[in-house]
This record gives structure tokens, sequence and C-alpha cells, in this order.
């Protein structure tokens, strides 16, 4: 006796039941955003390190192992040590910069200029204002890192200096014919300062040393005379 097999067949909801789900194909970013990515994962690594052990003890390969990116991807973006110490600087001062834009949003511009001295203190007593100030103190011993330095921390200054002087025109006063000698005496003042706390570990004395400090650039800069400048010429 045959028994015959009859094949069923299968009904619409099952056959769409069978189809294959289709797998999202994941969008690949460009090039240029994922270089932009490992160099801010190795700036921030590099901060962190240069902060904890300062810049003799700082390798690239901790800086690597800090960021977690190889060290092949690391020497693509920053083929040598001094070129990601550098590159350190660089974003710093854009992330200040950014830091001074953003006062200026919640103070007047004559509050802005007796803040100064707290403001300054706030940016470089961070952990980005110690790394900076490694890379500064360990150029004294290379020379290729000093020249670099040197170039890049002029340009930084002067584009400092021209934006003080945006604020203190803001707030109705002139700049004094030795301002750029007072601005860097200033920031001076400030990174010594912040270097002192390190060591001593004492914010206190330095916040006195501050408030001195606060009352040489009032003198320097007599706020209570300034003339405000009309409405909607201030910035």
């Amino acid at each position: 006796m045959t028994t015959k097999h009859t094949a069923q067949k299968a009904s619409p909801r099952a056959a769409a039941k069978a189809k294959p789900v289709p797998t999202a194909v994941p969008v690949r970013r460009p090039q240029a955003q994922r270089s932009a990515d490992t160099q801010a994962k190795l700036i921030a690594a590099a901060i962190t390190c240069l902060h904890r052990v300062g810049y003799s003890a700082t390798t690239v390969t901790m800086v690597a192992d800090e960021a977690r990116v190889s060290r092949g991807a690391m020497s693509h973006q920053y083929p040598a040590k001094t070129d990601l110490m550098l590159a350190v600087v660089e974003a710093v001062f854009e992330a200040d910069a950014q830091y001074y834009r953003q006062t200026v949003d919640v103070r007047t511009p004559k509050q802005w200029v007796i803040d100064l001295p707290e403001m300054v203190w706030e940016a470089i007593s961070r952990p980005s204002g110690t790394a900076v100030m490694e890379i500064m103190l360990a150029s004294r011993s290379d020379n290729e890192l000093a020249d670099k330095l040197s170039v890049m921390q002029q340009n930084i200054d002067a584009r400092s200096h021209e934006w003080i002087v945006e604020r203190l025109v803001a707030a109705g006063l002139n700049d004094r014919p030795n301002g750029e000698a007072v601005h860097r005496l200033f920031v001076a003042a400030i990174r010594g300062l912040s270097m002192e706390a390190l060591f001593r570990r004492d914010r206190a004395d330095s916040k006195k040393s501050l408030a001195v400090l606060g009352e040489l650039i009032g003198l320097l800069y007599p706020i209570a005379e300034a003339k405000p400048l009309k409405k909607g010429k201030q910035r």
C-alpha cells in the first residue's frame, strides 16, 4: 500500500513570517570625524596623565592605554610625543577661550574685569592648566619642544591680549601702553600661585594672593572711573 504525501501550500501569513528580516547596515562615520574623535580621546588622556604623573613619566604608551587607543592609531594622529604635547596646549587654549566667552554672557563688562583674577585662576588651576605647565617646564630640556612651543605660545598670547583689550573697551577702559606686559605678568603670577597650591596643597593662601592681584588690576585699570559704552556697543 502506497501512501501519498500531499504537500500543503503555505498560507500567505506563514510565508511572510518566513521572510528574513533585513539587517541594518551600520553607517560608517567620515574619516575626518573618526580622526577628530581619536584626537580628542588622546588629548584628554594626555591631560589626565600629565596631571597625575607629570611630563617625564608620561609616555606615549601610557597615553594610548589611558585613551584605549592602539599605538598604531596614536602614531597616525601624533607621530611623536612632541606633536601630542603641542596639541594639548592648543586644545587647552581653545577650551579656556570657550570658558571665558561663557563668562561674558553672565557678567556686565565692568564686573567681568573685576572678576578676571578669579576666572583666570579657575582656568589655570584645573588639571588641563597643570598639564600645560608640565609641558612648559619640560621644554627647558627639550629644544624641539621649546622652539615649537615658543611660537605657539606667542600666538596664544597675542590672541588672548586682543580679546582682553576688547573686554576692557566694553567696560569703558583703555588698554595701557604696556598692556601686553601687564597681561603676561598677570598670567605668570596666577600660574605661579597655581603651582604653589599644588605642592603646598593649600588653596586658601592662594585665594588671598588672588585678592591682592585683583587690587593691583584695579589700580592699573581703575574700573570705578570707567565710562560705560553706549547701549548697543557692549559685547
